[in-house]
């Protein structure tokens, strides 16, 4: 049997070499007498056919080359409908409501679920969002909102001016506890017909069209549902909204919220499929989850983290601008730090100017008082405490002994952020003059349930975000001193509440300067924080995404001003049919 196989194999080879024999043989006859031959016949029209040749070649090459030129002058590369994006968040959603703006997660999450009646556009200015319009009566105290035609719950019922009268009711009812009652207080609020809205308040509040953008709740899922109970109500872990994405059910220990395009979204169908936020533990975290191809954007919480962040081609990195600043707020209640002249002497230990350098690596600017720089009120004659080692001694000295001695502060602040590196940093400048402290750095999550809430500390390392306005009332008036009220060092001044009453329903601009740069006065002579930075909002997104306009923020969920423009897939147009 081998043998026979071996025969086989030897026959066909034989043949096949006389096959190629064969047809080498004719290649070889063939090009000689009609390629070779026939370009001996040309003769002395050898150059005219290598120029006739030439000229087709040109002539196809310039044809190629126009109709690239006409593309494109005419066409261009447009968002194209569909793909996932996915954005990181730091620590667990549990649940989402817009009336319980908890943390800036949460808030985020909110931003693409919910619409308020207005929004903040990328200069910092109020726009519509469910309303088409608004005007304001001549004595700054009636606003009348009209509303869009045709909006809708993401469950397809119709949003009507109902729905606005009932959100603005929650958030007045004590029983709910929003955050947010402290912008409604003594607001009328009335439906006219089912698309308009009139809004009446008790004086006159320049900034009261920023609360406005507060997002909007539905009558008909949550008319029924008691007050006291809307923040644990299950509606928050499967919420319906009217913004451009519907969020599915949030659940415990999951890694992902996922949230599907609304295709009935008001303002037109979004570009995105499906819009993901992904948990990490810490923001240190986002950086690896983009090189993994987890994310496709995340705050850039850290100079350390943009330094890397730089060195990735295919990553942009957006610095943005936020009202807001980072301040180691005082406990006044609390008898560690009940003293104005320990709290003067800690002001002057602490180097801002080395914390902007070395903690921030020049990524902010230093500020020393609660009404920003370009906003009403602000006075730069206000006195600051610069760094200065020998007067804080000097204060210190001052001070009973065993005062000092027995003195140990509780810094705390949230965890794997740039804020305990700045917690430690203080440490270090206190020690210096003989103020020992200890740094108390907890996840987020638990900072807001177990510290901030019950005001547990002497000394809270946090951030807060001043809004569109010079108003700081909700900070540091005396009535916002317990949860859920933001005075964080619980500063109670009946000179300060008075100043910073009129001076938000102040109509004349001066006198409204007035009393806050004569509010800035007081402050600073009780030194209830020490104000240290504003920060830059640095935002990185893949090269691939298009579609962000925000620029000038009020707070960092105003990125997604217009995220159902946000793009990942692209398609040729023809530039007309983009203008």
């Amino acid at each position: 049997m081998a043998s026979y196989f071996q025969f086989q194999v030897n026959r066909n080879s034989r043949r096949l070499r006389r096959s190629i024999k064969v047809w080498r043989t004719w290649f070889l006859h063939y090009s000689q007498r009609h390629i070779f031959g026939g370009w001996q016949k040309l003769g002395n029209t050898k150059e005219v056919f290598l120029l006739w040749v030439l000229v087709v070649s040109l002539s196809l090459l310039g044809l190629i080359q126009q109709n690239t030129q006409i593309n494109s002058s005419y066409l261009a590369q447009a968002p194209a409908s569909g793909g996932i994006y996915a954005e990181a968040l730091s620590g667990s959603v549990k649940g989402v409501s817009p009336l319980f703006p908890d943390n800036s997660a949460t808030a985020d999450v909110s931003a693409v679920v919910f619409s308020g009646l207005t929004k903040v556009d990328s200069k910092r200015q109020i726009t519509g969002d469910l309303a088409s319009s608004w005007e304001i009566s001549p004595d700054k105290k009636t606003y009348t909102f009209k509303l869009r035609p045709n909006i809708k719950w993401q469950d397809g019922i119709a949003l009507t001016a109902e729905d606005i009268i009932f959100t603005i009711d929650r958030i007045q009812n004590p029983d709910t506890r929003s955050p947010l009652a402290v912008n409604w207080l003594g607001v009328k609020a009335e439906a006219l017909d089912s698309s308009t809205i009139k809004l009446s308040l008790p004086s006159s509040y320049a900034p009261f069209l920023f609360n406005t953008t507060a997002g909007i709740i539905p009558k008909h899922i949550l008319e029924n549902v008691r007050p006291s109970l809307l923040k644990t109500n299950e509606f928050n872990q499967k919420p319906i909204g009217s913004g451009p994405f519907r969020l599915r059910e949030i659940k415990d220990k999951q890694d992902e919220l996922v949230a599907d395009r609304f295709d009935d979204y008001y303002l037109g169908r979004p570009y995105l499929e499906q819009f993901k936020f992904v948990q990490y533990q810490s923001s240190d975290d986002f950086l690896d989850g983009y090189l993994k191809k987890q994310i496709n954007g995340f705050a850039v919480n850290k100079p350390s983290t943009e330094k890397k962040a730089k060195q990735i081609n295919d990553l942009q990195i957006n610095h943005l601008s936020v009202p807001a600043y980072g301040a180691l707020f005082f406990n006044i209640a609390s008898p560690a730090v009940s003293d104005v002249r320990l709290r003067t002497a800690l002001a002057y230990a602490t180097d801002k100017n080395s914390i902007v350098s070395n903690q921030l690596d020049g990524q902010a600017t230093r500020v020393d008082y609660p009404i920003l720089a370009g906003y009403a009120g602000f006075d730069s004659t206000v006195p600051r405490y610069n760094f200065s080692q020998a007067k804080s001694k000097e204060i210190i000295s001052t001070l009973d002994v065993g005062q000092v001695k027995n003195t140990k502060l509780r810094i705390v602040t949230s965890k794997d952020s740039i804020y305990e590196d700045i917690a430690n940093s203080v440490k270090d400048m206190w020690a210096s003059v003989g103020i020992e402290s200890e740094v108390i750095a907890v996840p987020l999550d638990e900072l807001q349930q177990n510290f901030i809430r019950p005001r547990n500390y002497d000394v809270l390392l946090f951030g807060q975000d001043l809004g569109i306005d010079s108003d700081v009332y909700a900070y540091w008036h005396s009535s916002q001193v317990k949860d859920p009220g933001l005075n964080l060092s619980q500063y109670s001044s009946p000179e300060a509440d008075r100043l910073l009453e009129t001076g938000r329903t102040a109509k004349d601009p001066a006198y409204k300067n007035s009393r806050f740069s004569a509010f800035q006065q007081l402050w600073a002579k009780e030194v209830p924080a020490i104000i240290l930075y504003t920060p830059y909002y640095n935002y990185a997104q893949n090269n691939a995404v298009g579609g962000l306009s925000a620029n000038k923020m009020v707070e960092p969920s105003n990125r997604f001003l217009d995220v159902y423009k946000w793009f990942v897939q692209t398609k040729q147009a023809t530039k007309a049919s983009l203008r």
